[in-house]
């Protein structure tokens, strides 16, 4: 898929995709977690070391390179999400929205990690708070 190019999905498509995403936020939410875990490490280090700042301290500039090197991952996973045409709203929650058509309309379909399948849309631009259940018909 063209960079600039906007996938709409049918609902079939985008409940397709839901495994490889699902993989993805996972991972995502793992390295989240890996670079808080650095962080606080970063932060714990800087408050006891004594070196004055023209100093190099071969212990932090460790954690700094790990702590990169995590923020990296972490963006080539959102990227990872966003090439299938997706959008990732939110790392927490793990909400994905797909450009989907309901009522003739471009909406937002909507799904949350841990949902079996997607059954909620919102206008594009309402967001989470504004899911709507799909109907039957």
């Amino acid at each position: 898929m063209n960079e600039n190019e906007v996938k709409v999905f049918t609902l079939e498509e985008a409940n397709e995709l839901l495994p490889l995403v699902t993989e993805l936020l996972v991972r995502l939410q793992e390295k989240r977690d890996q670079i808080a875990e650095v962080e606080v490490q970063i932060d714990t280090h800087e408050l006891v070391s004594a070196r004055p700042a023209n100093h190099p301290d071969p212990e932090f500039e460790k954690w700094m390179a790990r702590h990169r090197r995590l923020v990296d991952q972490f963006y080539e996973v959102v990227d990872e999400i966003h090439s299938h045409g997706c959008f990732l709203k939110d790392v927490d929650l793990g909400l994905i929205d797909f450009y989907g058509v309901v009522d003739d309309h471009i909406v937002c379909l909507c799904w949350r990690l841990g949902e079996q399948g997607i059954s909620f849309w919102h206008d594009v631009q309402d967001g989470y708070a504004g899911r709507r259940p799909l109907s039957e018909d």
